[in-house]
């Protein structure tokens, strides 16, 4: 779906041109809104993952095995 709507915004320069408030067009309202769920999701992942409670490995053959 967030691509749909990029590509259609990106292909109908009148349609992204539409102003939501002020000088805010829905194409960069839309830009923003994907920059912040970027984020959001980010932040939520990395929460996720650090408090996993494993401890991080750091012996040679999880990583690959010796050389």
């Amino acid at each position: 779906m967030p691509l749909a709507v990029g590509v259609l915004l990106s292909c109908s320069t009148s349609l992204g041109e539409i102003s939501v408030y002020g000088r805010l067009t829905l194409a960069v309202g839309w830009a923003l809104t994907q920059l912040v769920v970027l984020i959001g999701a980010t932040w939520w992942y990395e929460s996720r993952a650090a408090s996993s409670g494993e401890p991080a490995s750091t012996s040679a053959s999880s990583a690959g095995g010796a050389w």
